[in-house]
């Protein structure tokens, strides 16, 4: 069995100061056998990261779309920002990788909605039904038994901006092979969550911050 973190923020996201070498050495710590790189609308980090730890780091993106973001796995090119959901589960599905729904129904966090993922349904890979940094737990709850309710394979995220917050929330399957063998294993999988402290939002606040006042990205790895 392994332990995945599958939804992670590193410091080419606006909101984190996470430096990719402190990412792999907390994996290793914590004891995380994969890790969904997921920053905002980039995929450089991922990229990069991949090649420090290839047999650690999933490539991935959280994309915001027209009506929300999505979360994307096993990708080797970029979404662009903007792009419809439709769009963008296509251009993902075409380069082999797999689409989620992030706290979907978290109005807080450019979830999708109800009736945005009701649509998306046959073409959506799997929804997020635990999101460590969702205030409301009652939107969590409502996210898994919506992915109940659609038959959609379900995933916990930390959403982690914070270093301390990797691995707080964990999925815990057996190995994969391939993105569809991947998905095949998520729905047998044991789901294992923690709630983010509440201040943890002020550290990506600071991270923002941070973040215009020129943080050398290519210098902080």
């Amino acid at each position: 069995m392994i332990d995945l973190e599958l939804h992670s923020h590193t410091h080419y996201s606006r909101d984190s100061l996470n430096r990719l070498a402190d990412i792999v050495r907390t994996c290793r710590r914590v004891g995380i056998d994969r890790i969904a790189i997921t920053d905002h609308n980039e995929i450089a980090g991922a990229l990069k990261a991949r090649a420090y730890a290839p047999d650690l780091v999933i490539v991935g993106e959280e994309v915001k779309t027209t009506r929300g973001e999505l979360l994307c796995l096993f990708i080797t090119e970029m979404i662009p920002r903007g792009t419809t959901p439709d769009e963008a589960i296509e251009r993902v599905h075409a380069q082999g990788g797999i689409v989620g729904a992030p706290h979907p129904l978290d109005p807080l966090r450019a979830g999708l909605g109800r009736d945005v993922v009701l649509r998306l349904k046959d073409r959506l890979d799997f929804v997020e039904v635990y999101n460590a940094r969702t205030l409301d737990g009652r939107k969590n709850e409502q996210a898994a038994a919506l992915a109940a309710e659609l038959g959609l394979p379900a995933s916990v995220g930390s959403d982690a901006h914070l270093l301390r917050e990797i691995g707080g929330c964990r999925v815990r399957m057996r190995d994969y092979h391939s993105p569809q063998d991947f998905l095949a294993a998520l729905r047998e999988a044991t789901l294992i969550t923690r709630n983010s402290s509440p201040l943890a939002r002020v550290g990506s606040r600071w991270a923002a911050i941070a973040h215009e006042f020129g943080i050398d990205r290519e210098h902080n790895d």
